[in-house]
């Protein structure tokens, strides 16, 4: 791949949104698609070139809400000014390469926290009663009678939170209705946090979570029946459970991930779930998406494990508000406007 200049430094766009070439790397919402088209010059799409290298060429702006976009993409990209990002994370973008080329990067942070913890709870709840097993197991042509099918329910658990972001409060709300006590594990937050003597409260954190601190990992994961994790894919919680992690587990608890592949070792988890380590597990998210057939391992074949294609955000609302949002925060910076939600 050819490498082209290093855009010029300078915050301010040379160009109007309605005359950019924007890049919709995936697809948006269809209603945010036929948007993006009244307020953009052009639209382009992979099939659009024969090459992404070609594509990069003519790009002012990079609509995004999955895959990745790499190092060679960024740099084979001479106009590229801004990525719009509809979802929380970034690192499905080559940070460094964006940050040395002078590229905004922007997200969209809490438009799908309720979503998230939606799917969240919707994962607990299909583990901890066997749904999928139980189905898989009656359409087979099974008899499965009830007193064989009993499953340790929701109600009254222990949940162990890994963060304390938008998605695990929305999370933790959603756990009072179950009576559960929710133990949390954040080193980064602030000891205040959803109490009344947070600062953000009540606006940001209107409802007071009731909850205990665990003061290192290895606690919560011991006391725990549900260990649900809601922090960011870094340096620093890349294979953040691991063997001895699972091993510290209760032989009776199961594991959620909504956050990011990568933050729990796949290979390892199999293991625990092949030898009742650990009970059981719900997956959303994959250290390679998207996710199907072979690119799971043997977590898509477990009968004790439940999993999805990354679909924690994707509901008709939430997708559709989140690809607008990007949408306009683009539009905006390439009018000139204050830049909002920027991450560099």
């Amino acid at each position: 791949m050819t490498y082209l200049p290093t855009p010029p430094s300078e915050s301010t766009p040379s160009i109007s949104a309605k005359e950019a070439t924007v890049y919709l790397h995936t697809p948006f919402h269809p209603k945010a698609e036929e948007y993006a088209k009244t307020k953009f010059g052009k639209i382009l799409r992979p099939e659009d070139a024969s090459s992404v290298e070609e594509i990069m060429g003519q790009v002012d702006g990079i609509l995004l809400r999955v895959s990745n976009i790499t190092r060679d993409m960024l740099r084979a990209a001479p106009k590229l000014r801004i990525i719009s990002r509809n979802g929380v994370g970034v690192d499905n973008i080559h940070m460094p390469t964006a940050r040395e080329r002078g590229v905004v990067v922007t997200n969209c942070p809490g438009g799908n926290a309720q979503a998230v913890a939606e799917l969240a709870l919707t994962l607990a709840l299909t583990v901890l009663r066997r749904v999928v097993e139980i189905d898989n197991r009656i359409r087979s042509g099974e008899k499965v009678p009830s007193i064989t099918a009993l499953a340790p329910g929701l109600f009254g658990k222990t949940v162990g939170l890994i963060g304390m972001g938008d998605i695990a409060y929305e999370f933790a709300k959603l756990l009072l209705s179950f009576n559960c006590k929710i133990i949390v594990y954040s080193p980064t937050s602030p000891s205040t946090r959803w109490t009344t003597a947070d600062p953000k409260h009540p606006h940001k954190y209107p409802v007071e979570i009731p909850h205990t601190r665990a003061a290192t990992l290895p606690e919560l994961l011991a006391a725990a029946d549900v260990v649900s994790i809601h922090c960011p894919l870094n340096d620093s919680t890349r294979g953040l459970i691991g063997k001895d992690e699972l091993e510290m587990m209760k032989q009776t608890a199961v594991i959620l991930n909504t956050a990011r592949g990568g933050i729990i070792d796949e290979r390892q988890l199999e293991d625990a779930l092949e030898q009742g380590v650990i009970a059981g597990a719900g997956i959303d998210v994959w250290e390679v998406e998207p996710a199907f057939g072979e690119t799971m391992g043997k977590l898509g074949k477990l009968r004790n494990t439940v999993v999805l294609p990354h679909l924690g955000g994707s509901t008709d609302t939430v997708t559709l508000e989140g690809c607008m949002t990007a949408i306009d925060i683009m539009a905006d910076y390439f009018d000139g406007k204050p830049i909002r939600n920027r991450v560099i």
